[in-house]
């Protein structure tokens, strides 16, 4: 319903241009940008150590609870009540541990989200830059992103004359070289 809602003040808003202001407007394809830009293979593999690192600390905390465990199941005849309990306490504890630290790596707004942002923010401030500077050379009145409102996009068709993706992507590639 809601990108019904935004086909529709996007038509109106195209519908109100002015005669000959319609072929100014432009579109691009965000995730085929962030796909061809020749700096995305470096930023991806940041990424993946960064995770690599979480992920085998994450290993190593879930290792260390199911050793606690185990040495629990193998002593828990030869201990006492209270021994017992205050095994099962650290186990608990390092069990907690464990969930928070998955949750905050992994979580909403954890660290592996936070990473991302942080390596792909200036290209995306680069991209608006380019859009920016396009727009005016060229004069456009609007430029849609065909994928940022995906799944059910507002732009159902597109004259390819109107795509500016491989503008962007050469821009953007050409200082990275």
């Amino acid at each position: 319903m809601r990108y019904a809602t935004l086909a529709l003040v996007a038509t109106a808003l195209l519908l109100s241009l002015p005669v000959g202001a319609a072929e100014r407007v432009g579109y691009i394809n965000s995730e085929k940008i962030l796909t061809e830009y020749e700096g995305a293979k470096d930023i991806e593999s940041q990424i993946t150590a960064s995770e690599s690192d979480w992920r085998e600390q994450a290993r190593t905390m879930e290792s260390e609870v199911q050793d606690m465990i185990l040495e629990l199941q193998n002593q828990e005849l030869l201990l006492s009540e209270a021994a017992i309990n205050e095994k099962r306490e650290l186990i608990q504890q390092k069990r907690l541990e464990y969930e928070s630290f998955v949750n905050e790596v992994w979580g909403t707004g954890g660290l592996a989200m936070r990473r991302a942002t942080e390596l792909w923010q200036p290209v995306t401030d680069r991209i608006n830059v380019i859009l920016k500077e396009i727009g005016e050379e060229d004069g456009y009145l609007m430029i849609l992103d065909a994928a940022g409102a995906a799944p059910g996009s507002v732009i159902v068709y597109a004259d390819p004359s109107a795509d500016l993706t491989d503008e962007v992507i050469s821009r953007l590639n050409r200082e990275t070289e």
